[in-house]
């Protein structure tokens, strides 16, 4: 799946916002890159996400050139004999694609049902979307696949992986005191015996949230990455400049 970059076309998953109202009734979707150097990332000119802001002000929004697989810490030249290891790292525009990517990374071992998901975002992201994917269903790739676009948006993929069990916590990090509490141990109890993923929406980094010291975000996000059996990154194009969060992605992962 991802294979190759499509369209949604009908009034589905993230193509129901404003749906009616807007003149393009379609979004595009990129196809998955493998890549060994952040370089590499590009943006598109095609229509990722588009919806009205709180404003009433029409928002088309250009996310990635692709979806990007790669590995953290990323070992561009390895030396003789020495293994590249580390988390694999999905980045993403539209933050529901990763549901995809955890089912995947569980049925390749990377990581098991019941895992532990610090969830580091601007939103909780977890609406209902009242129809779920349950076993068997979602030990099938291509109907995930088929979910996780046609059905889910940006807002409510975290609580179908709760429903089913693939994420047995979800501890979210949406302000200062989260990220205090966590540097503070409150969760370590939590992690024992758990796969860890850490899903990370880069409009953490929006202005708005620039009270925030940057370093304690920069500081707590890297300590989860370093115990993280998977990581997922989010660029969010609705929510943040996509040049902004590219330079923050390039500042936490290189």
């Amino acid at each position: 799946m991802y294979q190759k970059s499509f369209y949604i076309t009908p009034p589905v998953g993230n193509n129901t916002f404003s749906f009616n109202e807007r003149k393009t009734k379609q979004l595009f979707v990129p196809s998955l890159k493998k890549i060994s150097s952040l370089d590499e990332i590009q943006l598109t000119r095609e229509i990722t996400f588009e919806d009205y802001d709180f404003d009433g002000v029409l928002q088309t929004c250009h996310g990635l050139e692709n979806l990007y697989e790669l590995q953290y810490p990323l070992l561009t030249s390895p030396s003789k004999g020495q293994e590249q290891k580390g988390a694999p790292l999905y980045l993403v525009d539209n933050h529901n694609h990763v549901l995809y990517f955890w089912y995947l990374t569980r049925s390749q071992g990377i990581i098991s049902d019941n895992s532990l998901l610090y969830h580091i975002d601007e939103h909780a992201d977890t609406r209902d979307p009242w129809e779920y994917l349950l076993k068997p269903e979602s030990e099938d790739l291509q109907k995930v696949f088929e979910y996780t676009n046609f059905f889910l948006n940006v807002g409510n993929y975290i609580i179908p992986a709760e429903k089913e069990w693939l994420i047995w916590e979800t501890i979210q990090i949406r302000s200062e005191r989260g990220l205090e509490l966590y540097e503070m141990g409150e969760h370590i109890w939590k992690e024992k015996g758990k796969s860890i993923i850490l899903n990370l929406d880069l409009d953490f980094f929006s202005p708005g949230l620039d009270y925030i010291d940057y370093e304690l975000k920069k500081r707590v996000i890297l300590d989860i990455a370093k115990k993280a059996d998977l990581i997922t990154v989010c660029t969010s194009p609705f929510f943040i400049d996509q040049q902004r969060a590219l330079g923050v992605f390039r500042d936490l992962f290189s």
